[in-house]
């Protein structure tokens, strides 16, 4: 059978992907607002340490800030690992890319619905099934890309495929529990992504075999 025809440079993609990454990881920070409103602004000027007082009300969206920063990073590195092994890119690898980047440029939408209704479990569960998303497309990627080493290095080894799967489902699995805690009514679920590093040193490659 012949192969399929590439259809898009690996480098081109790349800058595409990095730009879009880029692009989010920026406009997180603009989720961090410095209260404006006239009574805000009176209790800090009363208050006996008035940065203090204001710090204290951009913590959640400094939380949320540094948890989706990570997050996106995380996906951004996971994405170059498999980069890395992919000999060209064909069609539907190229549309499946696409959507996955739809989803990162919608994150730092998530991420301030998250922590301006920090108090609703909802939008908490907008942001994780945003990580679901991403998570599930970038596993399709790579899924679509190693069955049967149909457009990465031949030579690439089951066991390299299989961690780096492993290594794609953390974030999701992660989002997967978050949400459960949301829809028993927690509102503090998005913390458990602060877990993400410590799977994330965990022999993952020993666990896959």
């Amino acid at each position: 059978m012949a192969a399929t025809p590439e259809v898009m440079g690996k480098n081109r993609l790349e800058n595409l992907t990095d730009g879009i990454f880029a692009f989010a990881m920026t406009l997180l920070v603009l989720g961090i607002e410095v209260p404006t409103d006239a009574e805000a602004a009176a209790q800090a000027l009363i208050n006996a340490n008035p940065v203090d007082t204001l710090l204290a009300t951009l913590y959640p969206d400094v939380t949320h800030y540094m948890l989706a920063f990570i997050i996106i990073a995380a996906f951004w590195v996971i994405a170059h690992s498999f980069s890395e092994h992919i000999r060209y890119v064909d069609r539907k690898l190229l549309w499946l890319n696409i959507a996955k980047l739809m989803f990162v440029a919608l994150i730092p939408f998530s991420t301030d619905l998250a922590d301006t209704y920090v108090q609703f479990p909802n939008a908490a569960l907008v942001f994780e099934a945003n990580i679901i998303i991403i998570g599930a497309l970038l596993y399709l990627q790579w899924a679509y890309a190693s069955s049967k080493h149909r457009l990465i290095n031949p030579k690439l080894p089951d066991s390299e495929i299989r961690h780096i799967k492993a290594t794609i489902l953390v974030l999701p699995a992660i989002a997967f529990v978050a949400m459960c805690f949301a829809l028993a009514g927690e509102t503090w679920s998005v913390m458990l992504f602060t877990f993400a590093p410590i799977i994330y040193a965990l022999p993952l490659r020993k666990l896959m075999g």
